[in-house]
């Protein structure tokens, strides 16, 4: 583990080691940097994988009371860690971003194109959008949100009940799929019980959802060489105009992968590992 960003808020960055093109992974809300284990370690062959925890995730620092977990939070983050990176000599080459970490990667993309140098997108085409009802009724629950107590995250009796737990939580998920999302995701209290490497701060709706055209401009602007993994059971598909935005974005192509659900790094490694063999030798 590294610190980054430790002028800001210490954020936590794990390096699996490896030769070639540094590549930085960023995981999806409510997960850690280190569920991409397998991914990394298959992947360190060709490059140097580099998995960021998100504040207020995993091992990264969590924020002050007054501080906030948005996700232009987020991308502030994201623009000091790989400006860090550049200045230490390991300048990212390649960005891998699943969900939510995927939103900020193409925010990035398109706000600072000569930072994202190519991106891999894994069930990820940017938020969902919102008319100015939604957006008003967004801001309303946020308001009666901040007003309430904060509720801790539940705690478990074992790793098992916690990998049971985030099957529930995703209808679909496998085995095998839950236990790499767990694997680094829980630390053992005083009383032996497992509690979540997350900020009960996290919880909360998302204070701005962006109109669609919003997001069609976002991806017209994203410049560099760009592949998305389309699950099967992916959550981009819930996107109405799903299809525009990935004709928006000038160097994309769509890989469907059958037979998974929207958490297609542990489900399957293999293929994201491919996409990134396939990414990488586009030229940037």
């Amino acid at each position: 583990m590294r610190r980054v960003q430790a002028q800001r808020l210490p954020l936590a960055l794990w390096d699996y080691g490896g030769q070639g093109p540094v590549v930085l992974f960023l995981h999806g809300f409510l997960d850690g940097g280190r569920s991409f284990e397998d991914v990394a370690l298959s992947a360190r062959d060709f490059c140097r994988p580099l998995c960021l925890d998100w504040r207020g995730h995993g091992a990264s620092g969590r924020c002050s009371k007054d501080a906030a977990y948005h996700q232009l939070d987020h991308l502030k983050d994201l623009v000091a860690v790989m400006d860090e990176l550049e200045e230490g000599g390991d300048a990212v080459e390649m960005v891998v971003a699943h969900s939510m970490g995927g939103t900020i990667a193409l925010m990035l993309a398109a706000f600072a194109p000569s930072m994202v140098k190519r991106l891999l997108l894994l069930d990820c085409v940017g938020g969902y959008a919102a008319d100015a009802k939604t957006q008003l009724e967004q801001l309303q629950k946020l308001v009666t949100h901040f007003r309430q107590p904060v509720r801790p995250f539940r705690t478990f009796e074992s790793r098992q009940a916690a990998e049971e737990r985030v099957r529930q939580n995703n209808p679909g998920l496998s085995v095998k799929g839950a236990e790499r999302i767990v694997r680094h995701y829980l630390q053992e209290t005083k009383d032996g019980r497992w509690e979540v490497l997350l900020d009960p701060r996290l919880r909360g709706p998302n204070p701005y959802r962006l109109p669609e055209n919003h997001w069609l401009e976002i991806c017209s602007a994203v410049t560099c060489p760009t592949l998305v993994l389309a699950p099967e059971g992916g959550y981009m598909f819930r996107i109405p105009t799903l299809q525009q935005r990935l004709e928006k974005i000038p160097h994309c192509e769509r890989q469907d992968v059958s037979g998974v659900g929207h958490h297609v790094h542990v489900e399957a490694p293999e293929v994201v590992v491919g996409a990134m063999r396939k990414l990488l030798e586009r030229p940037a």
